[in-house]
């Protein structure tokens, strides 16, 4: 542990032996601890595609983050904190994992990445608690773990809003091999821990009524051969859906031939619905449910799940897939994304051919969406990680991943056509070039006009632990951008879109000296660093909470030598570079 983190734990102690808790004020020993440094090894940035969005609040070798369901992974709390978790793994599989925990404070800097959890531990979740009082909103956290007499699902909450100190109170159901927990706190502050059996096709669900001191096992399912498991509270209700999937048959095809099942609890968990079919599919459908599914509950409580689909027969292309949406109100099953504008596909799917790159291991060319409800307006956001451009591949032939998104303005009935939000296509890249945004999980709410989420930046595409590419140093980030990036005419160009930042270097070329002048339209955390040819950052150029306005920085050139620079400006939810030339 650092000076600084030793000093606030006192701090904290103090305050907690006088009855009293830290203060936000307490906190700004940290404002230089970001959680998005550089990593030594930064890639060389591929200039066929703009550079992967958002704040790098850490880093892991581990791209892999789930199986089947992503669950969630980032959540806002009522004073707009940002709560964000992962994977993190310091060497090849299996390596050393744990649970890595990183916060955002309203005045946009960042607590600093920190270990959530014991090692060896893994398959992380988050929730926040809830409760009247907004300062007592902190961190929860899931993982499975071995203390020494088997694995288990664990959780784990904060001792205080931001505090960041781990292990705090880990309670589990003690079920040995009941591991890859899911996570959702309820409104009465019940938790939901949905978990699965180690290789055994079962999945379980289990509800803690006085905060993981007793556990209830509401019940288990049969045919379920991936962890599909999904848990989502609502904030309006003491709602609470458990939502997986299991297969149509007793012959399973493991992940791939499924229905979407749900139950509803309107009591936080203390009792439940029935388990109920959404989907009926028969042997006789060309289409199934894959292993991935998402929930949400709307500005009415209304609930929406959506999941992706594949075509199960398809005799000249390997995978196909779709994005489905269902809500309780019209009971009616829509597709949400629409044809790739890269090829021509009678049906609309998204596909990888024979010869195409691949998924990988687990994976559709469109799959793991994310709902995201605006409970101002009552729009519905669904966004999903996939691959609308089959020629799009790493060197080593799986998909560079891209996030996608749609919106419906009439509760899931029809959805616009999808937008490429990140667009950072990079064909060809070899391991440490590739932009493979993967393993999102979103917060369910817009928040003043704005969608979050965290996500790996795998820097080489394809699942490292199914031995699909090499280990990589990956950036992990949080991205905020605005709803409207997901609207009709908005182009998939970044750079067409709408700016909230921007900066001009002179002179350049440059001998002894250059300056950054920058602009910003509003309020943010920016940081400006200086690059080699070789992504090495050289040096911070400025760094912090910045207002709306016009700012200048200084370059000294003089002690570099001749040759090209890069110039990077990034915000919550824009990354700009430039380059400078050097010359003596």
């Amino acid at each position: 542990m650092n000076y600084l983190k030793c000093c606030f734990v006192a701090l904290a102690i103090i305050g907690i032996a006088n009855g009293v808790a830290p203060k936000m004020v307490e906190l700004t020993p940290f404002v230089n601890m970001r959680g998005d440094e550089i990593i030594n090894q930064m890639p060389v940035p591929y200039l066929g595609g703009r550079q992967s969005p958002g704040i790098q609040i850490g880093i892991t070798t581990y791209d892999f983050q789930a199986n089947g369901s992503f669950g969630h992974r980032c959540k806002m709390d009522d004073n707009r904190n940002i709560h964000v978790d992962w994977m993190w793994c310091g060497g090849p599989y299996p390596g050393t994992r744990y649970c890595a925990w990183n916060f955002r404070f309203t005045d946009g800097t960042w607590y600093g990445e920190t270990q959530g959890s014991p090692s060896v531990s893994g398959y992380v979740q988050l929730d926040v608690v809830r409760d009247a009082n907004p300062d007592n909103q902190v961190s929860a956290i899931a993982y499975h773990y071995d203390p020494g007499a088997g694995y288990f699902g664990w959780v784990d909450t904060d001792a205080g809003q931001g505090w960041g100190l781990w292990p705090n109170n880990m309670v589990t159901p003690a079920v040995n091999n009941h591991i890859w927990p899911r996570l959702a706190w309820t409104e009465n502050n019940n938790i939901i821990m949905p978990t699965g059996d180690y290789d055994a096709d079962i999945h379980h669900l289990y509800v803690s009524t006085d905060l993981g001191s007793s556990w209830t096992h509401v019940n288990q399912w049969d045919s379920c051969g991936t962890l599909s498991t999904f848990a989502r509270a609502s904030h309006n209700s003491n709602k609470i859906v458990f939502v997986h999937t299991q297969y149509i048959t007793d012959q399973p095809n493991v992940q791939l031939d499924n229905d979407v099942y749900y139950m509803l609890s309107v009591d936080g968990g203390v009792t439940w619905g029935p388990h109920t079919n959404i989907t009926n599919y028969q042997t006789a459908d060309t289409v199934r449910a894959y292993c991935n599914v998402n929930a949400v509950f709307d500005q009415n409580d209304n609930l929406h799940i959506a999941w992706a689909g594949r075509r199960c027969t398809y005799p000249d292309m390997w995978e196909a897939s779709k994005i489905f949406h269902w809500d309780e109100v019209s009971n009616t099953i829509t597709i949400v994304n629409s044809p790739s504008t890269y090829y021509v596909e009678p049906g609309g799917w998204w596909i990888a051919t024979e010869t195409s790159p691949q998924p990988g291991s687990w994976r559709m060319p469109a799959d793991q969406p994310q709902l995201v409800v605006d409970e101002t307006t009552g729009w519905l956001y669904c966004l999903w990680h996939g691959n609308d451009d089959y020629n799009d591949g790493s060197a080593a032939g799986y998909f560079n991943g891209e996030f996608y998104g749609s919106r419906s303005t009439d509760g899931g009935l029809t959805w616009i056509p999808y937008v490429n939000l990140t667009n950072t296509r990079s064909p060809g890249a070899p391991p440490g070039s590739c932009y493979d945004e993967d393993y999102m999980t979103a917060n369910p709410v817009v928040v003043n006009d704005s969608i979050f989420l965290a996500y790996i930046e795998d820097k080489d595409a394809g699942s490292m632990p199914h031995t699909e590419g090499v280990m990589t140093t990956n950036p992990v980030r949080c991205w905020i951008f605005h709803k409207d990036l997901i609207s009709p005419g908005v182009s998939e160009y970044l750079s067409e879109r709408p700016q909230s930042a921007d900066f001009d270097l002179f002179p350049n070329p440059a001998s002894n000296y250059s300056a950054v002048s920058y602009s910003i339209a509003q309020s943010c955390y920016v940081t400006i660093g200086l690059y080699d040819a070789a992504g090495r950052l050289i040096r911070d150029l400025d760094v912090g909470y910045r207002k709306s306005g016009v700012y200048n920085a200084k370059i000294t050139t003089d002690k570099l030598a001749n040759g090209t620079y890069f110039v990077v400006l990034e915000t919550s939810d824009q990354k700009i570079t430039h380059s400078l030339t050097v010359v003596h």
